[in-house]
């Protein structure tokens, strides 16, 4: 099994390299200056399917019923509006999708809903948006691999690895690549744990 690391400095490569860049966003009355700002990450980076879900340690697919951005504290987790949080300085932007639980494939899960978060977001006119993130949309129904923390919610492995839309499964099993990680080649690993039982 091969890891392929980008590095574990997420926090500091966060907060040293937000580039600011200002777009004008166009609206139906008036133009609405949207500063877009990109997040360089550094985050792990898998090279099968078997290694993304081995990292881990809750997988499951569900609808994601709403979107919200919150501004968390990257060491607690906690948001901006709760009285521990003294440092404003260590507040990042991050979008929280409020999934409805469907199926899990690995872990535990207990609620038939949960909230993942996920670096980024729209925070008045100001836009973040992480390197290479695949889209996540309301009411659309995905595959989520994830990693549980105790005080926060759970968080995408990484940006583009993570998620998979769970529509027309058998196109994309038809288009498959041997080199990619795929959604078919995630769930066949369930499928094969499951017939060995």
């Amino acid at each position: 099994m091969k890891k392929r690391v980008i590095g574990f400095t997420i926090i500091a490569a966060i907060v040293l390299a937000v580039v600011g860049g200002c777009k004008a966003k166009q609206g139906n009355d008036s133009a609405e200056k949207v500063s877009v700002n990109t997040i360089h990450a550094e985050y792990p980076e898998y090279d099968t399917a078997q290694d993304i879900v081995e990292a881990s340690d809750l997988v499951f697919s569900g609808t994601v019923r709403t979107i919200d951005y919150q501004m968390l504290d990257v060491g607690s987790g906690m948001n901006q509006d709760d009285p521990e949080v003294y440092d404003e300085s260590e507040l990042l932007p991050y979008t929280l999708y409020t999934v409805d639980v469907e199926k899990v494939y690995k872990g535990n899960l207990e609620t038939s809903e949960i909230i993942i978060k996920q670096l980024g977001g729209r925070f008045d006119n100001d836009e973040y948006m992480i390197e290479n993130s695949s889209e996540i949309v309301e009411g659309k129904k995905y595959l989520f691999l994830t990693e549980t923390y105790e005080n926060t919610y759970p968080s995408l492995l990484n940006a583009a690895q993570s998620s998979y839309e769970m529509d027309n499964v058998q196109e994309l099993r038809a288009a498959e690549e041997d080199t990619e990680i795929t959604l078919p080649k995630i769930l066949s690993l369930f499928e094969e744990d499951h017939t060995n039982e």
